[in-house]
Formats: C-alpha cells, structure tokens, sequence
C-alpha cells in the first residue's frame, strides 16, 4: 500500500468514483471525504465506542457503583457523538446524495497493505488483549455487568484476530 493511500474499512466506509475514501452519515445521508491528514483523527472518532467501552471496563473498579459507571459511560458517549457529528463531520468536505457503491472491507484493506509482519503482529496483540481483559476482570472480581461487558470487549478482539488471520492466509496464497 502507498504511503498516501488510507487504511480505513468497515462499516459506513465506501470508496467514491475518484478511489477516495468517504465516510458515509446514515442520519444527514451524505458522504464525508476522510483525507489522509485526517485519517488518525477520524480513526479515533470511528472506534468511539469501542474506545468508551475499554475505558469503563478499565475504571469500572474506581466508581462507586455501576449506576455511576454507566452515567460516566453514558455522557462519554453522548459527548463523544455530539462532537463526531456536529463539531468534526462538519470539518470534513461533503457529498450530498452519496451513492454507497464500493463498499472497503477490513480484509480487503489489510492484504492490499501487504504488510505480513504488521498483521502478524496485530495478530498477537488482539489475542493477548483479549486474554487480559478477561484475567484483568477476574482479578478485580467484576459484577456479572462489567465481567459481560469484558467478554464482549474480548470477543471483539478475538474478533479482530481472526479478520487479520484471514487476511494473512489470503496474502500467503497471493
């Protein structure tokens, strides 16, 4: 993959009749134009929730109860798409009526980088994130709540791990 190509794929990401990667806003129904200035930053936004999920499983001990947690979680994610959605998208150059034509899948995306080593590592990072959220939950002997959401926080990752393992063995029959 070349430098100035971007690696975004998955859900609302399509790319728009010049190749270029557009994000796709099913509430305004227009495509933003992610550039590669901006990937990080869209990245970032793009796994929010997720982001949102591991810091409560992380912090979920330092609240008092899981009422407060999930408050804490709540207004994370509030905030975080009020930002995303009135303050960032605005930034970004829009199409009005876009046509979700060419869809980017995350595997497509990692063998088109044709970086082997890379992958293998994300490989091995994913499984062992997925193995310490759960040993992370059980030591600090988690409710039913938060040891559900480190399984689930876990299997994602895992699920990660078995994307970026389909890729590799699709690169190695290249």
């Amino acid at each position: 993959m070349k430098k100035k190509d971007i690696n975004l794929a998955g859900t609302n990401i399509y790319l728009n009749r010049a190749g270029k990667t557009v994000y796709y806003n099913v509430f305004d129904k227009k495509g933003y134009i992610v550039g590669h200035k901006i990937e990080q930053k869209f990245r970032l936004f793009y796994y929010r929730y997720f982001i949102v999920i591991a810091l409560l499983v992380l912090l979920g001990d330092y609240f008092k109860t899981f009422g407060n947690t999930l408050l804490v979680g709540a207004v994370a994610v509030v905030i975080t798409e009020i930002y995303f959605r009135k303050v960032f998208l605005k930034k970004l150059k829009s199409i009005n009526d876009f046509k979700r034509e060419r869809k980017v899948s995350k595997i497509e995306m990692i063998i088109k980088s044709e970086e082997k080593e890379k992958t293998i590592m994300k490989i091995c990072a994913y499984i062992v994130l997925s193995v310490l959220i759960v040993i992370n939950a059980i030591q600090q002997n988690y409710n039913s709540a938060f040891m559900i959401l480190s399984i689930l926080a876990a299997v994602y990752a895992v699920y990660s791990a078995v994307i970026n393992g389909v890729a590799i063995s699709k690169m190695n029959g290249k």
